[in-house]
Parts: C-alpha cells; structure tokens; sequence
C-alpha cells in the first residue's frame, strides 16, 4: 500500500537543516529557558502590588490608598532600574497624560463661576497662596544655590495641587462640606495658575537662550490657543452629550472619548494640555443653566489610570537625582507648605471659614502629582539643559509629597469634620 521511501526523501527527511526546521518549530510551542517576561509581566505585577499595599495603608495603617501606591512605584524604580528603562519611562507618560486628562476635565467642571462671582474672596485668597508659594519657593531656591530659571520654574509647579489626589481622597473618604468644596475648587485654579505661569516662566527661557521671536509668541499661542480650543470642545461636546441621556451609559463613554480627543488635540497642536482640558471642562458645564450631574462612574473608570499614573511617577527616580536635587525638593517642600497653609490662615476667613477650616484647607492643599511630572517634563523636553536640575528636584519632591501629602490632606478634611470614613475597612 505504501510505497518505499526513497534515498531523495530519506535524505531529505533526515538533512540537518530539515532537522533544525523541526526543532525550531518544537521550539515556538513551548515556552524557551530561562523565562523572559516582557513589560507587561512587569507593568501587570506592579499594579497587583499597588492594590495590596493600598489596602493595607487603608485596613491597617489608616493611611489613604494612594499612599500604598506611591510605595510600590518608588520601589519598583530602584529596585526594577534594569527593568525600568527610558522606553518603558516614556510610555507610562501616556497613561499620566489620559488620567490627568480625565481629572482635570472633571476638576474643571465642578468649578462653580457663579460661586467664585458670589464670593469673590475665594479667589482672591487662591490667588494670595499661589503668588506666596511662587514667591517664597522661588526665593529659597535662589538662596539655595538653584539658578534662576530653574528656581522659577519649581516655584510655579510648586502653585500645583494634584488634581487626581484630591479627587481620589474625596471618593474614598467620602468627604463633603465647605473646606472640601473649597478645595476642589482651589486645585481647580491652582492648577490653571500653575499651567500659565509656567507657559510665561518657559517664554522667559525662550529669551534667555537668545529666542526673542520665541519668546514673545510662544507664550501667546500657547494661552490663546489653550483657551479657544477649550472653548471650541465644550461648546462641541455639550452639543452632542446634552442630546444623550443623562442615565445612558453609553453618554459616558462619548465624555471620555470626548477628553481624549481633546488630549490629542493638544499634542498635535502643541497645546498646553492642563488649561485645554480644566477650561473644556469649566465650559461645557456652563453651557446650562441646570449643568448635567457628574456620572459618578467616570471616578471609578479613572481609577485604574490614577493607580498607574502615581505607580509610574516614582519609576523615573534615581539616587543621582537625590544628590543633585535632593536638599532643594526638601526646601521646596516644606516653604511651599508653609506658604499655602499661611495664604489661606491669612484670608481664607474673608470667604467665611473659621480658623479650624483656614488650617484644614491650607494643609489639605498638600497633594503635588501628575500636573507638576507633566510641567516639569514639557520644560525639559525643550530645554535639557535647565530641565536635568529641575527634573531631579521635581521627581525628589514628588517621591516626598505621594508618600506624606495625602496623609496630611486625609487628615486635614478629618480634622474639619467633613470626612465620613475615619479609616482603617469599609
């Protein structure tokens, strides 16, 4: 029945070429020696120890989840540094970008302009804190040795309140009264403020390195053009998310293409993307004169971006960077706390808060994150040469602030009686 092989098959059967063909196909079946797990494996392993050390800071440490968090991503930078490389760096930015993004959004439409109209004081008492903290970090620094580029650009992101910190110390303490309304709205315009000071600071190197042309029309472009397109996507997103149901899940998801459309947007346009999403958002809330309710699910969406974005910011730090900017990040830390919790004591009773509220406030303001990471990086990204020392106490400050920050913020809304979860289980 069958034939008898041949000394052309058999040789063909048997060449070693033929034979390693065979072997190297055995050899895609099964998993190779030793075990090379790619970036996901990491990025996978890192988000599973973020869950855990956050419920144990909440169920055993009565510390905010956040905090656990902040833990595993300084950890897995030193001890992942052959893991860790600048192309896996640089693609984490685009999940802090989308988190951000989506908080800022969010930030800017809970931003009341018929509150800050009715009580005036608000404002200008955000406005005092931010100058102070712009002013004393910035001088500091300069006393510290920082040249003065660097100096005023750490003291303007030092302005910076993270709006995904609070938002996320808000959900999980279920906080809610005056002092907590007053600092969602103080992020909000803490967060514009820093954006535009910043974009001004960055004009001003544009000169310092012999662009003049530059820095007189990069500033410009980068307000005006912030500002129409934020006016442009709230106005376009209104139109379309007001004629979906309010109850639709699917409405959701137009909001959230919505944002990261807009993120792009700003990429490719060259745009700063905090104005660009905080004012889309303050705009298309004021579209109606009853604005829609937050989908309170968009919080829990963002949670796994806001998880990742906190895990990556402690990726980039290294101990070089503790040497160059270390002493500096202390500085900033400790005058830029003194300075908010000093401007809103000092005013914050105009606007109608005691003074265990003023306290509450200004320390609660503590939270620094994402915004500052993404400031500091647009700077260096133009100029390395001022960005390399400001990056180093940036990232050095930031490693401080995620770890005690939301302790002092969570401790801050229990002191003012306006959280609902004084910690430790559900």
């Amino acid at each position: 029945m069958f034939g008898k092989v041949s000394d052309k098959h058999l040789h063909f059967l048997t060449c070693p070429s033929v034979t390693m063909s065979r072997m190297n196909g055995l050899s895609q079946l099964f998993p190779s020696l030793p075990l090379a797990p790619g970036g996901l494996f990491w990025v996978g392993l890192a988000l599973v120890g973020a869950g855990l050390a956050g419920e144990v800071c909440r169920r055993w440490l009565g510390c905010p989840r956040i905090v656990g968090y902040a833990v595993v991503g300084l950890f897995a930078g030193m001890l992942g540094r052959s893991i860790v490389d600048d192309n896996m760096i640089a693609q984490t930015r685009v999940l802090i970008d989308m988190a951000l993004a989506l908080a800022l959004f969010e930030l800017g439409h809970r931003l009341s302009l018929s509150w800050l109209r009715a009580n005036p004081w608000l404002l200008i008492t955000s406005a005092a804190e931010s100058l102070l903290t712009w002013g004393l970090v910035s001088t500091v620094l300069q006393w510290m040795g920082a040249s003065p580029g660097v100096a005023i650009l750490a003291g303007g992101i030092a302005v910076s309140t993270s709006p995904t910190i609070v938002l996320q110390l808000k959900n999980e303490l279920r906080a809610d009264g005056q002092v907590t309304e007053r600092l969602m709205a103080m992020s909000a315009l803490n967060s514009i403020y820093a954006a535009a000071i910043v974009q001004v600071a960055t004009g001003w190197l544009h000169s310092e390195y012999g662009n003049i042309g530059a820095a007189l029309l990069h500033p410009l472009y980068l307000l005006v053009g912030s500002c129409l397109l934020a006016w442009v996507v709230g106005k376009f997103g209104h139109a379309i998310y007001a004629r979906m149901s309010a109850d639709d899940h699917y409405s959701f998801l137009v909001l959230v293409g919505l944002v990261l459309f807009t993120l792009a947007l700003t990429r490719v346009l060259k745009l700063s993307m905090p104005l660009t999403l905080m004012l889309a958002g303050v705009v298309f809330k004021h579209q109606d004169r009853q604005p829609h309710v937050w989908p309170t699910h968009f919080g829990s969406a963002g949670s796994l971006l806001i998880i990742v974005m906190v895990v990556s910011l402690g990726l980039p730090l290294t101990a070089k960077d503790w040497v160059v900017g270390g002493s500096l990040a202390v500085a900033l830390v400790v005058f830029r706390h003194i300075a908010k919790l000093a401007g809103v004591v000092s005013l914050g009773s105009f606007s109608g808060l005691s003074l265990r509220q003023c306290a509450a406030l200004g320390l609660a303001l503590a939270p620094m994150s994402g915004l500052a990471y993404l400031l500091m990086s647009d700077v260096a990204r133009l100029y390395p040469g001022t960005g390399a020392p400001l990056a180093s106490i940036i990232l050095c400050a930031l490693a401080i602030e995620q770890l005690l920050a939301p302790i002092i913020a969570a401790w801050a809304l229990r002191y003012a009686g306006e959280s609902r979860d004084h910690g430790g289980g559900r």
